[in-house]
């Protein structure tokens, strides 16, 4: 029986498994999956947090914010108003003493330039800077708190069903190997059967037993494969090829 289950378990998941071109390739992420979980486990978070929408969009905000911090820093610059100023004419009656005479005086006129720059800031912006800049600040960092979280759930999510793909797996084994023994019991009692050992009810009873065991082992497959391809689904790319990548 136990050569029997040993060769049940290499079909395990019957569409997944079908897909590995060599044994050796089969068996090498099989045991990677099932056998070492602490080299499983952070594969698959990897690539489920490569793989999520989530959080490629909260990287997109994180670059928004990065940006917002920029242009809080430069809005200081885009607050200054410059202003120039040019003027042109004559400054008239100038009146001056006669050297030749000083008793007679005479007015002249002077020409008159006058140029001029000047800045303006509102004193709010200047004020205020600093603490708009500090909320870009504080903002981005919420943002990463965020995505962190997100990569936290990620990996609980992670974990969860990777433990429900190894609980399916063994009650996958469970109900196989309980269906072998109620073959095994069927077809002894068949025998007696034939031999007038047993009764058809007895017979009937075993048959019963083994029909249920079949649908119950077919159930367990399904599930099984259900948390493997969920699994799968979740984290982007085919689990075989992620045991393989390291």
């Amino acid at each position: 029986m136990k050569k029997l289950l040993g060769g049940l378990f290499l079909v395990l998941h019957t569409t997944l498994v079908l897909g590995q071109t060599k044994t050796t390739a089969t068996e090498s992420w099989q045991t990677t999956f099932f056998d070492a979980p602490n080299t499983a486990i952070p594969l698959l978070t990897a690539a489920a947090i490569k793989h999520s929408a989530q959080l490629k969009s909260m990287e997109i905000e994180k670059s928004i914010g990065q940006q917002d911090i920029k242009l809080a820093k430069k809005n200081l610059l885009e607050s200054v108003v410059l202003g120039g100023s040019y003027t042109y004419g004559n400054l008239a009656s100038i009146t001056t003493a006669d050297i030749d005479n000083p008793n007679q005086f005479r007015t002249t006129s002077a020409p008159r330039y006058n140029t001029g720059v000047s800045v303006g800031l509102p004193l709010g912006q200047l004020t205020n800077r600093g603490n708009r800049v500090k909320k870009e600040e504080l903002n981005f960092q919420r943002l990463e708190a965020l995505r962190q979280e997100q990569e936290n759930m990620l990996r609980r999510q992670v974990i969860e069903m990777y433990q429900n793909v190894l609980l399916a797996r063994k009650t996958l084994a469970l109900r196989q190997e309980a269906l072998v023994t109620v073959q095994t019991n069927y077809q002894l009692a068949e025998k007696q059967f034939r031999q007038g050992q047993i009764t058809l009810p007895a017979l009937s009873a075993v048959s019963t037993q083994l029909t249920e065991l079949s649908v119950s082992q077919e159930s367990a497959r399904s599930q099984y494969d259900t948390s493997f391809m969920i699994l799968e689904e979740f984290v982007g790319s085919p689990i075989s090829s992620l045991m393989t990548s390291r």
